[in-house]
């Protein structure tokens, strides 16, 4: 299996630019839920390897360090990724509350950056029914009581359907594209199905840049209506 690492930067070097790229992200976003504040984000990608995991452990580490209360959720069942860059074994996570009645509070794992996490546990068959059952519903509905922000890392929207399943279930997705590896063709298409679904895109982010070449953050972010 290929291993990746996933740099959390606003953990490992919080005076980065990089960092304060994700900063800006944060704040970008808190001023587009000016009104009605955003509790549950999603991250997704057109492709695999664009991006989304590194935006959603990075955008909670900013959260956190605002001293909110932050939960990430692995709802990636397919090809689970939060526990990799969490270096946590995924032996207790969705699969146990799913399966063997554990309660949500049995499967949050406090990790040391003052993250908590649910992991995705054991593979699951049929992901795409689970994550539109009540049960599921009942979960999310169950840490947006308890948490002040909640996001969610869900699989590509151009390999399954579960991005698309879990969009409703929260109140914006981050949509991420990798600088100079995620196909413009595959981006726009990417794109253009979630918002033919009529899914809020809260924006989108560009990962994988190098401010050394294209003199930009590592992170940019965009509004939808630019």
């Amino acid at each position: 299996m290929e291993f990746f690492e996933y740099r959390n930067v606003v953990l490992e070097m919080p005076n980065s630019p990089e960092a304060e790229a994700y900063r800006k992200l944060e704040l970008n976003i808190r001023l587009h839920g000016i009104d009605k504040p955003i509790q549950v984000i999603q991250t997704t990608s057109a492709t695999p390897r664009d991006g989304k995991t590194t935006t959603a452990i990075n955008l909670a580490a900013v959260y956190r360090e605002r001293g909110k209360k932050t939960l990430i959720i692995d709802f990636d069942l397919r090809k689970p990724k939060i526990h990799r860059a969490f270096k946590k074994a995924n032996d207790l996570g969705f699969y146990d509350y799913i399966v063997e009645d554990k309660s949500v509070e049995d499967i949050i794992i406090k990790d040391e950056s003052g993250i908590d996490l649910i992991l995705s546990g054991q593979h699951t068959t049929s992901p795409h029914i689970i994550l539109e059952s009540k049960k599921t519903h009942a979960l999310v509905d169950y840490v947006k009581s308890k948490y002040d922000v909640i996001i969610v890392d869900s699989p590509p929207v151009l390999s399954v359907t579960d991005a698309f399943i879990i969009s409703k279930m929260v109140e914006g997705v981050i949509y991420v594209v990798a600088y100079n590896q995620t196909k413009k063709e595959e981006a726009k298409m990417g794109l253009k199905q979630l918002q033919d679904a009529g899914i809020n895109i809260l924006g989108s982010v560009f990962a994988n840049v190098d401010p050394k070449i294209t003199g930009y953050s590592y992170n940019y972010y965009y509004s939808k209506e630019e």
